[in-house]
């Protein structure tokens, strides 16, 4: 029968009083029994629906339980069910074959038996209508739609082989930038969904499946089932009202105004709240505000949480967790755990917080500005989030155009090292070897101004990325060195010695190695062994050595530098101080990987480090940073009562000194105030952990200066 007729049908019925319409439907589809059952489930939600239109809709639901039930074997049009895969509020969902046009495994889902209510009913038509709306790669697609014999409403999806995104993330380890790249694909689908003027109000893990394909992770957003149209159009026949006090979506990811009393002025800001919680718990390991499930009375608190309550900066989430909890999120990122706040901390924070603010006309405006600021934060370019700082933009500028910034220093070196080196070979032939020896020094000085320029452009941030042009650059510039430098052993071991401080800057370690091992060569054949210049190219080596974790090999070279130091230049020198706190820091990182060594030799090397330091300058910040080292490292052998003075004094001391070395102090003093937090938190001072938590989160904000120096009083 045409689709008009059944049109017809419906009309007519209609237009009779309630209790006929049963018995006229019947005698009009006597020929055809599928077409009564899909009448009859259209007269039903009609009927329903109308109800729920008038004041008297609100208040418990009719159930109408349709029987018999689908089980795994049925046919049911092309499809066969195989087996259950899945089960919503109101829907069940089936892994099926299509046997035809084309044989093909499809997601199946069909109302659930007993849930046949006029609003079930209503919201699965509006999610098989939601999804035909849109066609995005990252949005499950609609293959087919109808009713079963029962007269219940299925609809047939692609099959998304997937699990949710958070599982797939932990599962496979994915580092924080990785994470992101795959969210700002989600922002995308999120956004087509918008463009064709439909909210989803349910954005969360188990609505955002993740599987391997040939190009990748690929994120799939299904259930737009709690879907609403923003522009007035029909998603089905009738739509559903929410009751007063009903709550729809998912609470832990629910925007503020999502749980209010009166929910129905939702627009398409909820769905970036809802995205600001999932990135939330993609970087942190947890969600804003923790639900308290099958708690009626916690669950009330939470709805006042998510409506007055500002949500914990994510980097001080991660500050204030147990050292086993973050330890676990932080290996699931592969990163280490202090790395891991520093990551958070900053551009993702302010990020964060304008997504998840309380007022939605301050969040962004839309999916695809969420991500056009992450992919910017991923380009060191300013955030649109962040509060604009001269500081902060230079910053970026210089993280953004490192490549360029590290290739002009390389030019700039080598015309100033050329003309240096011709300078100096004019010199030498018509003027005096007191002359050639100063421009040599001359040369030095280009090296170490060489050096701190691409120190300055802090390269840990360069770490993972893209350096192939500074790198080929210093490349050729490296190898030059022998050729322009020929018979100038000296300069050559000294820029030989620079080039290694920048590959290491740059986390080139065997690169950095090799500079150094061949600086350390040519400096023991021009001054034997017992010279401050071998001693310094040991102690390059050692480090070098120690951050490839090539702890084997870095000892000797550490015993060896502080052998010669102590011998030349006896207890008093800061040299010696240097040797004794890298061999300190040798073995520290040794006992803690779990290798031969002890915790009690570290801190006995580094208290000797320390006393040569406070007696040679009490002042420096060095020394303040040595204090906080020291106390660290008590702290992990549980010395509590001798590590708190020196964590606190070292803290004190650096924030006082933070002008002394701008570019290299800073990391130094979130590292000591990271240590004042852990010490509370070990020691069970919750209130001072937190407000050196309050310290830390203010490092980064530019508009703010830092917290009351003040010691925290224990």
């Amino acid at each position: 029968m045409p689709e008009q007729s059944e049109e017809v049908i419906l009309d007519a019925v209609l237009q009779l009083p309630p209790d006929q319409r049963p018995a006229h439907l019947q005698t009009a589809c006597r020929d055809d029994p599928k077409l009564y059952q899909r009448l009859s489930s259209r007269l039903l939600i009609h009927e329903l629906s109308s109800q729920a239109e008038s004041p008297q809709g609100y208040g418990p639901h009719k159930t109408v339980i349709v029987t018999p039930t689908e089980k795994i074997g049925d046919k049911i049009g092309h499809y066969r069910l195989l087996q259950q895969i899945g089960e919503g509020g109101f829907g069940v969902v089936y892994l099926a074959e299509q046997e035809e046009p084309v044989r093909r495994l499809v997601a199946f889902k069909v109302i659930k038996l007993g849930m046949d209510t006029k609003e079930v009913i209503t919201r699965f038509e509006v999610e098989r209508h939601a999804l035909a709306l849109m066609d995005h790669p990252n949005i499950a697609k609609v293959v087919d739609a109808g009713a079963t014999e029962a007269g219940r409403p299925y609809f047939v999806m692609e099959l998304v082989k997937g699990i949710p995104i958070t599982e797939f993330c932990d599962q496979n380890n994915l580092t924080i930038r990785e994470r992101i790249l795959l969210f700002i694909e989600v922002c995308r689908a999120i956004q087509h969904a918008h463009q064709k003027a439909i909210i989803h109000r349910d954005i969360k893990p188990s609505n955002i499946l993740v599987a391997y394909h040939h190009s990748g992770p690929v994120p799939m957003v299904i259930d737009f089932g709690l879907a609403k149209a923003t522009t007035g159009q029909r998603l089905a026949d009738k739509t559903f009202i929410t009751a007063m006090r009903q709550f729809i979506g998912t609470l832990a990811y629910a925007s503020p105004e999502q749980v209010q009393m009166n929910n129905r002025d939702i627009d398409t800001r909820s769905d970036i709240y809802s995205l600001g919680v999932l990135l939330y718990e993609l970087l942190v390991g947890k969600t804003p505000f923790e639900v308290m499930r099958g708690h009626p009375e916690r669950e009330e608190e939470m709805r006042r949480c998510i409506r007055e309550q500002e949500p914990p900066l994510p980097s001080r989430r991660l500050s204030t967790m147990r050292e086993a909890e973050i330890r676990e999120i932080a290996k699931n990122r592969q990163v280490e755990p202090l790395k891991l706040v520093h990551l958070i901390r900053g551009d993702l924070d302010w990020i964060l917080i304008k997504t998840l603010e309380k007022d939605r006309a301050r969040r962004y405006e839309t999916a695809n500005g969420v991500a056009v600021d992450l992919q910017r934060h991923l380009d060191h370019e300013p955030v649109v989030a962040r509060p604009p700082g001269n500081l902060y933009r230079f910053q970026k500028l210089v993280r953004r155009h490192k490549l360029a910034v590290a290739a002009a220093a390389c030019v700039f070196f080598l015309l100033i090292g050329g003309f240096s080196l011709s300078s100096w070979l004019y010199l030498k032939e018509k003027v005096a070897e007191r002359q050639a020896n100063a421009q040599a020094e001359n040369s030095r000085h280009v090296a170490r101004f060489f050096v701190d320029m691409i120190k300055g452009v802090e390269p840990d941030v360069a770490l993972g990325r893209d350096t192939t042009l500074l790198r080929d650059t210093l490349d050729k510039t490296a190898r030059r060195i022998s050729g322009d430098l020929k018979g100038e052993p000296d300069v050559e071991a000294e820029l030989r010695s620079s080039f290694g401080e920048v590959y290491a800057a740059l986390g080139d370690f065997p690169k950095a190695e090799a500079m150094h091992r061949q600086a350390l060569i040519m400096r023991r054949r021009l001054f034997a062994n017992e010279n401050p210049e071998v001693a310094q190219s040991l102690y390059d080596l050692a480090e070098v050595l120690r951050a490839e974790k090539k702890y084997t090999d870095a000892e000797p070279m550490y015993r060896s530098s502080l052998a010669i130091r102590r011998k030349l230049l006896g207890k008093d020198s800061v040299a010696v101080a240097e040797s004794l706190q890298g061999y300190a820091r040798l073995i520290y990182d040794r006992s803690m990987s779990g290798k031969n060594g002890g915790l009690d030799e570290a801190v006995a090397a580094l208290r000797e480090s320390l006393d040569i330091r406070e007696r040679l300058q009490p002042d420096d910040w060095q020394t303040f940073d040595t204090r906080s080292v020291l106390g660290g490292m008590l702290l992990e052998a549980k010395q509590y009562a001798e590590a708190e003075p020196l964590i606190n004094n070292g803290y004190e001391g650096l924030y006082q000194r933070r002008d002394q070395i701008p570019l290299a102090l800073k990391p130094h003093l979130k590292t000591a105030l990271e240590r004042q937090i852990r010490l509370y938190q070990l020691t069970n001072r919750p209130e001072l952990a937190d407000q050196s938590t309050a310290r830390l989160a203010s490092l980064d904000q530019p508009a703010a200066p830092d917290p009351d120096p003040k010691p925290i009083k224990p």
